[in-house]
């Protein structure tokens, strides 16, 4: 299975930018995340979606790390 950086045919530089713009993103998105909390905290009401949804999405991540580190890549 190909990733996106094979797949556009990347060199070791762009892979690099690539995945420092993945980063940027990452950052860009968990800010606005909690802005959106403080928000709805700021309000009077409790973000339960939000908050339930930090902790479903790290827990997904966390399963998709133990899957993947304790199978080969496939070249």
């Amino acid at each position: 299975m190909k990733n996106e950086m094979q797949i556009m045919r990347l060199d070791e530089r762009q892979e690099i930018c690539w995945l420092f713009a993945n980063r940027l993103t990452l950052i860009t998105l968990g800010l606005v995340w909690i802005g959106i909390i403080a928000y709805e905290f700021i309000r009077g009401r409790v973000p339960y979606f939000f908050i339930a949804m930090v902790s479903v999405i790290a827990f997904v991540r966390l399963i998709g790390f133990y899957f993947y580190s304790r199978r080969p890549p496939s070249l």
